[in-house]
């Protein structure tokens, strides 16, 4: 992590599949500048995604810290509310942003005028291997970027990919289903170049 003296917005996008300690990656800096640097810091992440419930964000290697739930959808009232709650913070995460709305752009941007450090946490492919959201949009901002990998399920190399499953076989292109579904190894796998099963 690049020291931000507050002088100058600096956004740290994470990125990579599902199984690769995105989260935990966002959770050990948002610790590390609170803890060591005196930062104070925030983390939204969307309602949408409670696997850990409502009020905090989780790696599956345990490091917990407390979250504020907000709306996937980031419209102009929630953009003020965010950059309102924001004057006294130094650090803003947000986490799975894949899921929020285009609205997360300007108020990256805005947060990054502002002067904060910045992290945005996400997948950067959906499970048919296409960018995700607005994090393409995103990384064009980024001043650090930080790829994640997870190990895949299949043979056990570095895996960029996350397959969705269902009893176990992939969902392709010709099965598809709605983009967003909320799940875990019941539903996903991480899988290399090789093992990824598009079409």
């Amino acid at each position: 992590m690049i020291y931000n003296d507050g002088k100058a917005g600096f956004l740290t996008m994470i990125i990579g599949p599902m199984f690769s300690e995105k989260s935990g990656e966002l959770i050990k800096q948002c610790l590390l500048s609170q803890n060591y640097q005196g930062k104070a810091v925030r983390i939204y992440k969307p309602a949408i995604d409670n696997r850990y419930g409502d009020d905090e964000v989780a790696s599956r290697i345990g490091l917990r810290m407390p979250a504020q739930n907000i709306s996937q959808e980031i419209d102009p009232a929630l953009e003020r509310q965010i950059l309102a709650e924001c004057i006294e913070e130094d650090m803003v995460a947000f986490d799975e942003a894949q899921f929020f709305s285009p609205g997360i752009l300007p108020v990256v941007c805005r947060l990054l005028e502002m002067g904060k450090h910045v992290l945005v946490a996400g997948l950067n492919l959906d499970y048919l291997g296409r960018p995700f959201g607005s994090i393409g949009q995103l990384l064009l901002y980024a001043d650090e970027i930080l790829v994640k990998k997870a190990y895949c399920k299949c043979c056990g190399r570095p895996a960029m990919y996350t397959q969705r499953v269902i009893d176990g076989r992939p969902v392709t292109a010709s099965s598809m289903s709605s983009l967003v579904l909320i799940g875990d190894q019941e539903s996903y796998e991480a899988r290399c170049r090789l093992c990824f099963v598009k079409d």
